[in-house]
């Protein structure tokens, strides 16, 4: 079975709802690692979870992570000494920015998705939590930047390398986290995805917060433009990795039943997201061959090329800021607050 299907799909509950009634949607495989497995999504009749069928059990997950994933998903480092971000950070993005006349940090907040694109300004308290914190980069931003930042990070080598960089990260879960309710922040860069049990995932996060502390959560969006136009060649949808995937309605209902209210839920531009989906359809195609030499082979070989997407990237930016504010950008962000709050 290949691309899109409608098959009901009843042997699982949604992990959002608990409904039965799920229908196959799409096809996927491993892009990033050849093997000989299919995997299909589902998607909730009931509620419109997107999510991966059949789930994997707990015993499972760290191996459908290839050895290489921290490397090849790993963030940008932000050049934080060129003249323009540097005045950035002095004047709206710094812990000390506050003490700066309203007007220049009003100019400077307009001109942020520019300047440091997606950095969270300070919001009173500067306390940060980065759930799932990867090998480091984001809380070594935010610690020069002059936060109070920790971490949790399942993974022993990114923790390793969280360490290396002088960071205060606990191995494990959000589960056995020795934290209490201290932070401002608590950031979820692209984890609810990956978990099987989002809702008790948010909740305990919330247990974390100070009280007016902030949730903030990027995650795709399965309703975003790039899964419409490529399907099983979408790069969020990164199966097997991508346990469940969201979209504006879905993660507005996680977030209810986990006891928190959404206070900003927005997408964003896409233009990258395409390329890369773009790259993934041009150099494996939309089905991968059963023989596994063949897939092997062109998996390889998507890594091995150069993205020569710039032209792409110029052409589909009109399209992709058109998508992001229609509701249709392939990333979310959301803030949730405390039901309470």
């Amino acid at each position: 079975m290949s691309g899109s299907v409608a098959a009901r799909e009843p042997a699982e509950s949604c992990p959002l709802c608990d409904g039965s009634d799920r229908y196959a949607v799409v096809m996927a495989y491993d892009r990033m690692r050849a093997c000989a497995a299919d995997y299909r999504y589902v998607r909730c009749a009931t509620c419109g979870l997107l999510a991966l069928s059949p789930q994997p059990t707990p015993a499972d997950i760290a191996a459908l992570y290839p050895p290489d994933y921290y490397a090849k998903m790993a963030c940008r480092e932000r050049n934080l000494d060129k003249p323009a971000n540097r005045l950035a950070i002095r004047y709206y993005y710094g812990v000390d920015s506050v003490v700066q006349p309203r007007w220049l940090r009003a100019g400077f907040r307009a001109l942020s998705g520019r300047i440091l694109n997606g950095i969270i300004e300070p919001r009173g308290g500067t306390r940060l939590l980065d759930v799932g914190c990867g090998t480091g980069a984001t809380l070594a931003l935010y610690q020069r930047l002059g936060w109070q930042a920790h971490g949790i990070e399942p993974s022993p080598q990114a923790c390793a390398s969280s360490r290396a960089r002088g960071l205060t990260v606990h191995q494990g879960t959000v589960f056995d986290a020795p934290f209490g309710a201290q932070f401002d922040v608590v950031l979820l860069s692209h984890v609810i995805e990956h978990v099987l049990e989002p809702i008790a995932v948010l909740r305990r996060a919330a247990e974390f917060l100070a009280p007016g502390g902030t949730i903030l959560l990027h995650t795709p969006n399965a309703r975003g433009l790039g899964f419409a136009l490529y399907r099983s060649c979408w790069f969020a949808l990164d199966a097997p990795r991508h346990l469940c995937l969201f979209d504006p309605r879905t993660i507005r209902l996680a977030g209810d039943k986990a006891g928190l209210r959404a206070r900003r839920i927005a997408t964003g531009s896409t233009s990258r997201m395409l390329a890369e989906s773009r790259h993934y359809a041009v150099a494996q195609g939309a089905v991968l061959p059963e023989d596994l030499a063949l897939r092997t082979e062109l998996v390889g070989r998507a890594w091995r090329q150069p993205r020569r997407s710039r032209w792409y990237r110029d052409a589909t930016a009109p399209l992709a800021l058109f998508a992001a504010l229609t509701g249709r950008g392939d990333l979310m962000e959301v803030e949730f607050a405390a039901a309470r709050s």
